[in-house]
């Protein structure tokens, strides 16, 4: 049994450590092709036409906000038109038609598209969209995105170019210092726009369109197939079939759109379980064509990864699970090749994630003081990443054994919105419960071994495992608060 439990240790370590590497390689790539944004060249012949699509589905919050951002867009009179493609079976229409009667002006230029049922979700609403316009170029925008009016000014001449398919806009955090919660999400976030989606586009790899913020020429969609439903990613879905068409992506680091976090723990999960879901869809879904492809084989390795890395969190669950028994049975008195393992893997894993996110912090403003401020915050950057591990996990099993699903949209609207969304079914809220049961597990499994190290004179094996068992208890905590005024209202 000894020897089971360190090999499967052992194992899982070797596999974080792989994922780390490649964390790694992006701060590599990131460092080595770092230059100023690529220059556009001059647009020539005649004004392109832009559609900007904003779906909705139930954002009653933010709606005005969005209207009010999207209808300051500057772009010659003519060429400009806008649909609010909104699906939303609250107050949200409501709210959508007396904006635009109050401000007949600025309305001129809105369509207010309503659809009968929720069919493709989000990739639905965006197809249906354009079928009904002749726009050469659409421009996206969540319901709680905030553009400047100069946004088409700035982007749309990348598509002088007549190879550029999509040209993508970095994100920004409106709300970022609101509470813990959200200062942790914008470092994940910081360090997939910063540093990921900047290393991969300056390297000449495959990245993707991230939903919103972004334009996309007509043509590179039409011979991608569109925007299809049978993944809960369409953005990313569409992106690499576009690529693989041999259209090619453009990304803005220097320019960022205004947006909003979500401000509750169960939002963010649903957030987070099901990008991890639909990652997983896609790689099921076109990797096989891409490793099969004539991409050169270094776009291939990236795309793998890219495609791959939601397998990270069923590592880090695995590790939660074994890592009070190592040290119980080897990790206390190491000896032999754990004197030296088990330091070195740590050091590579929890270094290279470390670095990750903390030259994301550096390089967005490029102020030390920031990046040293979240090197000392590192250990509780670490314990909420491995407790949201649970939840991606289940999203993990989920993107591989399942085609489409139900996009679940992620509440938004500051501190007006908590909890879970109203429309969240019995299934779902008990699986977000069962998710804090597990959290609560291998929490309480955590601040066991605590316990017992403490009282074995073990102090700094009893602080590491008092900061995991942090993480864990937390997020089961606030993700029961937030579940529990749903399932009192179920019962009345």
């Amino acid at each position: 049994m000894t020897t089971f439990f360190l090999v499967c240790y052992a194992l899982t370590l070797c596999g974080l450590m792989i994922f780390a590497a490649h964390r790694i390689k992006m701060l590599w790539l990131h460092a080595r092709y770092h230059r100023r944004p690529e220059v556009p060249p001059a647009w020539m012949g005649d004004v392109a036409t832009v559609c900007v699509q904003c779906p909705l589905y139930n954002e009653p919050a933010v709606v005005t906000a969005l209207l009010e951002s999207v209808t300051a867009l500057r772009w010659p009179e003519g060429a400009l038109e806008i649909q609010i493609l909104d699906d939303s079976t609250d107050e949200t229409p409501g709210i959508v038609a007396d904006w635009m009667r109050m401000n007949p002006e600025r309305a001129a230029r809105v369509r207010h598209v309503r659809r009968t049922n929720r069919e493709g979700y989000k990739a639905g609403a965006l197809a249906e969209g354009m079928q009904q316009t002749a726009a050469d170029f659409f421009a996206i925008f969540d319901a709680d995105f905030r553009p400047e009016p100069d946004f088409l000014e700035v982007l749309m001449p990348h598509f002088g170019a007549a190879d550029v398919g999509v040209v993508q806009a970095r994100w920004e955090f409106n709300n970022r210092t609101a509470s813990w919660l959200t200062r942790f999400q914008a470092v994940f976030l910081d360090a997939h726009f910063v540093i990921e989606q900047e290393a991969r586009h300056a390297a000449g790899l495959f990245f993707n369109f991230n939903g919103t913020a972004g334009i996309w020429r007509r043509a590179a969609l039409d011979e991608a197939g569109g925007w299809t439903a049978d993944t809960v990613t369409e953005d990313l879905d569409a992106s690499y079939r576009a690529q693989l068409c041999g259209w090619r992506f453009i990304y803005r680091p220097d320019y960022a759109v205004g947006s909003e976090l979500p401000e509750s723990l169960a939002a963010f999960k649903m957030q987070q379980r099901r990008w991890t879901k639909g990652g997983m869809q896609v790689a099921r879904k076109h990797l096989g064509s891409i490793l099969g492809s004539s991409q050169p084989v270094r776009i291939k390795a990236e795309a793998y990864w890219h495609l791959l890395v939601g397998l990270v969190h069923p590592l880090l669950v695995m590790f939660s699970l074994l890592f009070v028994p190592y040290l119980l049975l080897a990790g206390a008195h190491p000896e032999g090749m754990w004197l030296w393992f088990n330091p070195a893997m740590v050091l590579v894993t929890g270094g290279g994630t470390v670095a990750f996110y903390i030259t994301g912090q550096f390089f967005r403003r490029r102020e030390w003081t920031e990046g040293l401020r979240w090197l000392l915050l590192a250990p509780l950057v670490l314990a909420f990443g491995l407790a949201m591990s649970v939840t991606c996990t289940l999203a993990v099993a989920e993107g591989l054994f399942r085609r489409g699903g139900e996009f679940v949209r992620t509440p938004k609207g500051g501190r007006k919105t908590v909890g879970v969304p109203v429309s969240l079914n019995l299934r779902g809220r008990t699986c977000i419960l069962a998710v804090a049961l597990v959290e609560l597990a291998l929490g309480g499994l955590m601040l066991a071994g605590a316990v017992h190290f403490g009282q074995l004179d073990r102090d700094t094996l009893a602080v590491i495992l008092a900061l995991k068992s942090f993480g864990f208890l937390g997020l089961a905590y606030f993700s029961a608060g937030d579940l529990w005024p749903r399932f009192q209202s179920s019962q009345i």
